[in-house]
Order: C-alpha cells, then structure tokens, then sequence
C-alpha cells in the first residue's frame, strides 16, 4: 500500500517536473524572442542617434551660413539687419497711412 502510494506521488511529480520543464522551454523560447526584439530595437537606437547627429550638424552649418549671410548683408548695408528691419516697418507704417489719408481726400473731394 505504501508502495502504490510512493509511485502514485512519484507519477504525479514526474507529471508536475515535465510541466515545469514545458514550462522553463515556452519561457526559453520567449527569453529568445526578446532578446532579439531587445537587439533589434538597440540597432534602431543606434541608427537613429547617428541621424541625429547627422540633422545636429546639418542644422549648426545652416546656422552658421545664416549667421554669415546676415554678416554679408550687415556689411552691405552699412547697420544691422535689425536696424534696417525697423526702418522699413516705419516706412511701411508711413505708406499706410499715407494712403489712409490721400483716401479720406478723396471721399471729401467727392462730397
């Protein structure tokens, strides 16, 4: 009796030992299949810091062009680009209202 009993509970953990081992194979298997999604992703990372680094020098040299090309034209100029900036708004300013008040001429002289 204690006999039939002993292999009945050996049958039984020999049953739980190949579930567990089916078990630790899916997990393996699993394990594999991220470690690949986990290798792929790092080459995308690296792929993707080296286009960053590509756009980062790209953008410093179109700075640097745009730097120099407001030099030329501040050269050229005789004052800053800015300064110019602020004479042309006034001018435009003046045109406007310039041609708001020729307007309001006309409506009188029409009256």
């Amino acid at each position: 009796m204690r006999v039939k009993k002993l292999e009945s509970e050996n049958k039984s953990l020999l049953k739980k030992i190949d579930a567990d081992q089916t078990e630790i194979d899916i997990l393996k298997v699993r394990m594999a299949q991220l470690e690949e999604e986990k290798t792929h992703r790092d080459e995308q990372n690296k792929y993707f810091e080296l286009k960053n680094k590509e756009l980062e020098a790209a953008k410093a040299l179109k700075e640097h062009e745009f730097y120099m090309m407001n030099k030329v034209i501040e050269s050229m100029l005789g004052k800053s680009i800015e300064q110019r900036f602020e004479e042309i708004q006034v001018e435009e300013v003046r045109a406007k209202r310039q041609a708001e008040i020729d307007a309001q001429l006309r409506d009188k002289g029409e009256r």
